[in-house]
């Protein structure tokens, strides 16, 4: 399960799974955060960002990141910087321009996912 904004998650399957969702923060200091919580390749790749798009790439790689972390059992207190461990797949989500959104499932397999909008039955 996981929320940000006015967004919520929740994920479920026959195997371990981790999702996050995060809203994207033009204010957040993008580099300052990556360089503790991100791979040394990550890192690298924000370089070629700049402004709004470098903090929605953050926030995709920092969702990736927790999705894993999460699907695994660590939670926050396990490595964020470290490579994605063999045997998790990972899986963006689109849920729109303001946020950034990610699945993590212990497989080997590519997971099938099925995303519903919950808008109606939470109103």
């Amino acid at each position: 399960m996981t929320h940000s904004g006015d967004l919520v998650g929740v994920a479920f399957g026959e195997r371990p799974v981790g999702l996050d969702v995060e809203k994207v923060d033009a204010g957040v200091d993008v580099d300052g955060v990556a360089r503790v919580a991100l791979s040394a390749d990550d890192v690298r790749a924000l370089a070629e960002y700049d402004g709004i798009a470098k903090a929605r790439a953050f926030t995709a790689y920092w969702t990736r990141r927790e999705a894993v972390l999460k699907a695994t059992g660590e939670g926050l207190r396990g490595e964020l910087r470290g490579p994605v461990p063999a045997g998790i797949q990972v899986q963006e989500l689109d849920v729109g321009a303001d946020h950034r959104a990610a699945l993590a499932v212990v497989s080997a397999e590519p997971p099938v996912v099925r995303i519903e909008d919950a808008t109606q039955l939470l109103s």
